[in-house]
């Protein structure tokens, strides 16, 4: 197994990632996708452990810092839902033109926002064959609901100053939040099927409630599966508790992309 750093070009910016490259070539591939105001690493280094796992298994997996994120070019002011999902197609081309990988057993994994941008990519986009979301909202009225219950900021005047500082040093810009709410997630998740998808949730996520899987369960067709961890947070970050989820989400990977 090897990892290697690399780069691709997207709309006249670089998007810099990680790619794990198994034993035996040619291989099926699985994108990451990281959520807002996140990374390639992830917290807890969350995608590193999950990508070499599947590297392990056989797979290519691609890890990469959406533009405005990690170590890509772009600004803050730039990211949007609209963009993550531009930039998740132009690394499945990227792949594809560039990587030994067996195009038909394309996957995407997303956390939290990440897991939206997989979704609609996916409602679009035949190339991405199996989708996993994990912590991931059923509505981007989250978002919104997030500033006025959460931050304690009337939305108008946020939409008025053009931004909000987060309490991670972050910055959301109105930009994100004018584009979020063009998107049917629900709409979205059920194109997916006949392909397979599995929702994976903590039952004690404090930002994204359980109630989001349950409703993004319902509304997938078939083949689907779930898996709520008990105790769990937005971002997994107890050890037994994360590496139930890597070993699950890794088996499934396997069972529907090997």
């Amino acid at each position: 197994m090897r990892e290697r750093f690399v780069y691709f070009m997207h709309k006249g910016e670089r998007i810099v990632g990680t790619l794990h490259i198994p034993d035996r070539m040619p291989a099926p591939a699985v994108i990451f996708c990281h959520g807002f105001d996140g990374n390639r690493i992830g917290d807890h280094r969350f995608w590193v452990y999950l990508g070499r796992e599947l590297c392990k298994r056989g797979f290519i997996v691609l890890r990469f810092d959406f533009r405005g994120c990690g170590e890509s070019d772009g600004s803050s002011e730039s990211v949007t839902i609209s963009g993550e999902m531009s930039d998740l197609k132009a690394a499945i081309s990227w792949l594809q033109d560039k990587v030994e990988i067996l195009e038909d057993r394309i996957g995407v994994v997303g956390h939290s926002l990440g897991g939206v941008v997989a979704i609609l990519t996916a409602a679009e986009d035949e190339r991405i064959k199996a989708v996993c979301t994990i912590s991931s909202p059923s509505s981007t009225k989250i978002h919104e609901n997030a500033v006025k219950n959460i931050l304690k900021v009337n939305i108008e005047e946020f939409m008025e100053k053009g931004y909000l500082d987060l309490p991670s040093g972050g910055r959301v810009w109105r930009n994100f939040m004018v584009d979020a709410l063009k998107h049917d997630i629900l709409g979205s998740v059920a194109k997916i099927s006949p392909r397979p998808i599995l929702i994976v949730h903590g039952t004690e996520d404090e930002i994204v409630p359980v109630s989001h899987a349950e409703e993004l369960f319902d509304r997938a067709g078939e083949p689907k599966e779930k898996l709520l961890v008990q105790g769990a947070n937005h971002s997994f970050n107890q050890w037994d508790k994360y590496w139930l989820v890597v070993d699950h989400v890794a088996r499934w990977l396997e069972e529907n992309l090997r």
